[in-house]
């Protein structure tokens, strides 16, 4: 679908009008879009070919024949033909955010940060740019590297007070315990009244000087006698390790993180990620065991309720169905006090929370199994309700009200599991990339199935832009129709109770769906300059509970003509 008009991209011959040899430049690429937007990509390419070999410094056809591979599932020659194009012009931003695009959805983790860290080299004072290699990233345990990304965003953009809390966890964790805790009483010091980041600003300072985790660069598990060769095989297999994960090579993961564990038996993080590679494994016995582990660690919060998540899938799985129900149970519990706790309390849009819907449905397929259990639990329900009388919340006092909203503001207690579970979310992102585009266009397989491909990716958009769409790929095929809305508002320096939606989106995915879209139009004012925060939800409700991910933009004044 090429500007929500639906187009099939054929591979095989097409017959036109021949054209006469010797085409402009001007004409090869009207001729190839013309050909290529009827889902004729061979005649395109063909054209294309034979005016780059007419017209050899013709940078705009090699340019429009990396568009054409990238939509025709030819992601290496798409590659290739970008680099031709930047061989003769590195500071060409649209091709350089064309090639990463191509790379993130090809799964070339290290590549695509590559690229873009030469987006950010050439386009210095874009703040979300710096904002995204920071997070890709954090995402592979380049923590001081990253630091240095987020420094540069929020230098550029001081007064976003999110990204500023953002870059206080990041210095935490590589350990600049100082520069934390000015971040953070900076935060708190301009915050608007009201705001929902009080309560995350709040508890990072709880991290900061009550928590026992002491950031991801806090190895004092390592034995004291550990030697300097031995620290650095620990931190390149750590590395490795990540890496065969994230890729997916489980069974090649898994002997390096055992022997991460054998050089060093409390590293958390380590012991997380094997049990998750034993569970893609199918071994879920083994997985159980290691993730018995945990409990005797100083992990972080999201391992530990990640953990307690998956020990309840594995024992589904293994249909131990008591202990099963015991870890929904746990987890389900925590989502409704959390809900109970932050009723009136208006979270800021990047706090997780655990997803109450998708544990229930956990929880429903256990409680068939273990009725007594499920009775129970009925019953102890039922008691805390007295009869005749509507639930506690519903009849609280002023005082009452006051006392709570105090209480809700106060950091949880770090060192309390129950708590530990709380603001954060067992499962992860849906989305396995979220880009940005002015075009998005629909390959369809043989097969039936089809992907959807950002055109003109990036994440800056001129005031004229009419339509901006939102192209993503699922981290596995969609299992059910899923309703999906995207919400986007003006990030503004503090974050406010009274954040007006300006653009936003709803669709619905269908069964085996791998990627899809949304389609942003302009506010009847047209786009204001400025950054742009787009909360993704999955459900059939906008809120805390069912956000799954974000994605930014900025609108920018077009260059205006000398």
């Amino acid at each position: 679908m090429l500007l929500g008009v639906p187009l099939v991209l054929s591979l095989g011959p097409v017959s036109f009008a021949a054209d006469p040899p010797g085409l402009s430049e001007e004409r090869a690429i009207e001729q190839a879009n013309e050909m290529w937007e009827s889902g004729a990509i061979i005649p395109a390419l063909e054209i294309l070919d034979q005016g780059i070999e007419d017209h050899p410094d013709a940078l705009a056809l090699q340019k429009l024949r990396g568009d054409i591979l990238a939509t025709s599932r030819g992601p290496q020659e798409a590659v290739a033909a970008y680099e031709t194009v930047l061989a003769k012009k590195p500071t060409a931003l649209n091709v350089r955010w064309a090639k990463w695009s191509v790379l993130t959805r090809w799964g070339q983790g290290e590549e695509s940060i590559a690229e873009l860290r030469r987006i950010a080299q050439i386009d210095t004072q874009n703040p979300l740019v710096h904002l995204r290699l920071a997070q890709e990233l954090r995402k592979l345990d380049r923590l001081e590297e990253s630091l240095e990304s987020y420094k540069k965003a929020v230098e550029l953009a001081p007064n976003v007070l999110s990204w500023r809390l953002a870059l206080a966890r990041a210095r935490f964790d590589v350990l600049d315990y100082q520069g934390s805790d000015a971040d953070v009483q900076y935060v708190l010091q301009r915050l608007p009244p009201g705001s929902p980041l009080e309560l995350p600003a709040k508890n990072q300072l709880a991290q900061l000087y009550e928590s026992m985790e002491r950031g991801r660069r806090h190895h004092t598990v390592l034995t004291p006698d550990v030697t300097a060769p031995q620290l650095k095989e620990w931190a390149l297999l750590r590395a490795d390790a990540w890496r065969l994960f994230e890729a997916g090579q489980y069974r090649e993961a898994e002997p390096i993180y055992r022997s991460l564990l054998a050089l060093n038996p409390k590293d958390p993080t380590a012991v997380h990620q094997l049990g998750l590679t034993l569970m893609q494994l199918g071994q879920c016995k083994d997985a159980l065991a290691v993730f018995g582990k945990i409990a005797d660690l100083d992990t972080s919060e999201e391992n530990y309720t990640d953990t307690v998540y998956r020990m309840g899938q594995c024992l589904v799985d293994l249909e131990q169905w008591e202990e099963a129900f015991v870890q929904f149970q746990t987890l389900y519990d925590a989502a409704v006090e959390f809900e109970k706790t932050t009723k009136d309390v208006a979270l800021p849009p990047e706090t997780r929370v655990l997803d109450k819907m998708k544990i229930a449905r956990w929880l429903d397929k256990v409680r068939p199994h273990v009725p007594e259990l499920a009775k129970l639990k009925e019953q102890e329900v039922a008691a805390t309700i007295p009869s005749g009388e509507p639930p506690p919340s519903t009849v609280r006092s002023e005082d009452d009200l006051l006392a709570k909203t105090d209480e809700r503001m106060k950091p949880h207690n770090p060192l309390d599991k129950r708590a530990s579970l709380l603001g954060r979310d067992a499962d992860f992102s849906w989305f396995r990339f979220v880009i940005a585009a002015s075009k998005v266009m629909r390959d369809d397989f043989p097969t039936g199935a089809h992907e959807f491909i950002p055109l003109n990716p990036g994440d800056s958009f001129p005031t004229s832009q009419e339509e901006i769409y939102l192209v993503f790929g699922l981290v596995s095929a969609s299992y059910d129709a899923v309703p999906l809305t995207a919400r986007c508002y003006v990030e503004t320096s503090g974050i406010t109770r009274e954040q007006r939606t300006v653009a936003q989106d709803h669709i619905m995915t269908t069964m085996n769906d791998q990627s899809g879209y949304f389609m942003l139009s302009a506010p009847k004012a047209g786009w204001a300059p400025g950054l742009y925060s787009c909360g993704l939800f999955a459900g059939e409700r906008t809120s805390v509970d069912t956000r799954v991910d974000e994605v930014r933009f900025r609108i920018i004044e077009p260059p205006r003509s000398s």
